[in-house]
């Protein structure tokens, strides 16, 4: 019989299922890596690529990705790509990015943050500003592939450790530093300027077509003493030197609690109560608040103790120099770099953090320990209290309007008066915290009115919350105020009725037009009393024209031979001056300087008016009687106005230029009177009087 030897197998035949299988198996693993990462985690923010939100005061609201409506934002949270955050009329606000650049917002500013990016030490932020003010503070750049940009409609800012202001839609403020201004037709990007320290870059319209022709347009100018005697910029340069003489530990939150199952992270409160050093560094904020020591070489960075939330973070610094570990109610403690651009709170280089701390609603005692070098443990306890009932409705007690119901108006103001649950720490009206409402106060007041924008035509929805320390929020009351359009019309004839009669002669001064000079705008070159303060004004001259001047000014950019001038009466550029008649007078010259022939318009910035403050809140009449011990005293008042004073006391919220003026006064058992005068380059211009008496 024939017998056929089997072939030997080689080694490699061994091993080759257990690699077709090891291969399998990776190919499975990673596949479904890949495809958990582009179904789950591809829609969500990184952490690095986010911008902390600290309230300085007021009010502010957010819009997150995947909503569609505005909502309250609480203080310390982060924001990301896509979103934006505004404020109202009383709020202001700090934004600290990922790379420690810093950008403050004033009252009534949106922006939405089109670009956040952060590869390695490649940062590239682009903020997009759709109404107000803005004070940037941004980092020197060193990578060249990093960008830090400003968009409006108009212009789009480029900075680079540089700290400016830009007011929409085409102004910029240089403080420090210097910063590119590209002017933007659409997307496209047709002329960039560079504007440095102490410079103003104001572009509009008629600035732009003139660039878009090939025609030169001035745009930059010095910083105008408008601009600095605003309080929007002394506030600034305040926060400013706040932050460059402290010491910039960060801060993530001024709440110890925070929940952990929140399911949008940017509407909610930050999930690290100190630290995050990865984003938040320079604000004048960020430096740590009633820490409690545990021995001289760590601390809690404890804020609050009361919360609403059941699971908590604590956290602190520590001194690792002397400190070995922190263990809070026996948990161990997880320790971290510091890092960042600020200095180390003293000796304090590291952080320490135990998270997701479970409370039980009540009391709770937290003991938490720091063990030094040695091994010896020094102890701190602190009480903790879960507190998730919310107070009880607000009761509207003027008017007297039942939950839900309407009440018509006889004025263009009302006084909205209610009473509180005991436990109440806050009073929220709509979106606006009532600023001078005292936690435990049993009563609250809040105005309605047409002049500061928070009542008009038609029916006008106030919902009043009641919160507690701890956050939460009772179910509110809802009362409807109802305008109607001959409310206003009377109360406009009556503030008619007081005018001057100077505004009726305040065109008495015809415009002049001689030798083929007119001017052509505003009003068709006819004098015109307004409440404007910036025109542009423009107009024809003659063939021949070498030279043209306005009052006493040369027109810098007229050409020889051109038939067209243009001139800027800005009050913001003391060009034009509010509380009286501005005439501008233009001369068409020849190149002999030959008078070729003349125009003239007069602009009346209300001449007729000597600028008297008026007391509107809390009321008109003179009089006024309240069952509160603080009230708010407030008015109108002319607009070239640049200080208010009450009861010789001045104010210093008060901004040029608003028209609008208020104080918080505390009152004494019975007759209180207050007195407001309002002062123009020194000299006082009218005064006005309220008797306010209080019955406790």
């Amino acid at each position: 019989m024939y017998y056929r030897r089997p072939k030997r197998k080689n080694i490699y035949s061994y091993f080759t299922p257990f690699l077709i299988i090891l291969l399998l198996f990776c190919a499975v693993f990673f596949g479904w890596r890949s495809l958990n990462n582009f179904f789950i985690d591809g829609n969500k923010n990184t952490s690095n690529e986010k911008v902390f939100l600290s309230i300085d005061s007021g009010s502010a609201k957010a819009m997150t990705v995947g909503k569609s409506e505005w909502q309250n934002a609480p203080d310390k949270i982060y924001l990301y790509r896509d979103e934006k955050i505004k404020t109202g009329a009383d709020g202001r606000l700090t934004l600290t990015f990922f790379d420690n650049s810093t950008m403050r917002l004033d009252t009534e500013s949106e922006v939405s943050f089109s670009s956040l990016k952060k590869k390695n030490e490649t940062y590239n932020i682009g903020v997009e500003l759709k109404k107000g003010n803005v004070w940037s503070k941004t980092i020197h750049i060193t990578n060249p592939n990093s960008t830090f940009q400003i968009s409006t409609d108009v212009i789009s800012i480029d900075a680079n450790g540089a700290e400016f202001a830009v007011n929409y839609p085409g102004t910029v403020y240089v403080i420090d530093g210097n910063v590119k201004v590209n002017i933007k037709d659409g997307e496209k990007i047709i002329k960039t300027f560079s504007v440095g320290v102490g410079q103003q870059f104001i572009v509009n319209k008629t600035d732009i077509e003139s660039i878009k022709k090939g025609e030169i347009a001035k745009v930059i100018y010095a910083i105008n003493d408008t601009f600095k005697g605003t309080n929007w910029y002394k506030w600034n340069l305040d926060q400013s030197n706040k932050s460059s003489t402290e010491d910039k530990v960060t801060s993530s939150s001024n709440n110890i609690a925070t929940s952990t199952d929140d399911s949008n992270a940017s509407t909610s409160t930050s999930s690290d109560t100190t630290t995050d050093t990865d984003t938040t560094t320079t604000s004048s904020k960020t430096i740590y608040k009633n820490p409690i020591y545990i021995g001289k070489s760590a601390f809690l960075n404890y804020t609050d103790s009361v919360t609403n939330k059941s699971i908590i973070n604590l956290s602190g610094a520590l001194d690792t120099n002397k400190i070995k570990a922190i263990y809070v109610n026996k948990e161990k403690a997880t320790i971290t770099q510091r890092s960042g651009s600020g200095a180390p709170l003293g000796n304090y280089n590291k952080r320490w953090l135990v998270s997701s701390i479970k409370l039980k609603e009540g009391k709770n005692s937290i003991k938490i320990d720091a063990e030094d070098l040695t091994g010896l443990k020094t102890s701190k306890s602190i009480t903790i209290t879960y507190d998730k009932t919310p107070p009880k409705t607000p009761v509207i007690t003027k008017p007297n309007v039942k939950d839900g119901g309407v009440f018509k108006l006889t004025d263009v103001m009302q006084a909205i008066e209610g009473n509180l649950d005991k436990d109440t720490h806050y009073v929220i009206v709509n979106d606006y915290q009532l600023q001078q409402y005292k936690s435990g106060s049993k009563t609250f007041l809040y105005y309605a009115k047409t002049v500061i924008g928070n009542l008009k035509l038609g029916k006008n929805e106030y919902k009043i919350y009641a919160k507690d320390k701890a956050g939460n929020l009772s179910k509110p009351v809802t009362i409807i105020l109802q305008l109607d359009q001959k409310i206003i019309d009377a109360a406009k004839e009556k503030t008619s009725s007081k005018s001057s009669a100077a505004d009726d002669k305040a065109s008495e001064v015809k415009a002049t037009s001689s030798g083929g000079v007119k001017i052509t705008s505003p009003n068709n070159g006819k004098n015109l009393t307004t409440t404007k303060t910036e025109f542009d004004i423009k107009g024809i001259v003659p063939k021949g024209t070498a030279k043209v001047m306005v009052n006493d000014y040369t027109l810098s950019l007229f050409k020889p031979d051109d038939t067209t001038f243009s001139y800027k009466a800005y009050a913001s550029m003391k060009s034009l001056t509010i509380g009286q008649k501005n005439t501008y007078k233009a001369y068409a010259y020849d190149e002999n300087g030959k008078l070729l022939g003349s125009a003239s318009i007069t602009i009346d910035v209300e001449s007729g008016k000597n600028g008297a403050p008026k007391i509107t809140i809390p009321s008109s009449s003179g009089t006024y009687t309240t069952t509160l011990d603080t009230i708010v005293i407030g008015g109108t008042v002319g607009k070239w106005v640049t200080h208010v004073y009450v009861n010789s006391k001045r104010l210093g919220g008060y901004i040029p230029g608003s028209e609008k003026w208020s104080t918080s006064a505390e009152l004494t058992n019975g007759k209180n009177t207050f007195t407001v005068r309002a002062e123009k380059g020194g000299v006082k211009v009218g005064a006005d009087k309220i008797e306010v008496t209080y019955k406790p």
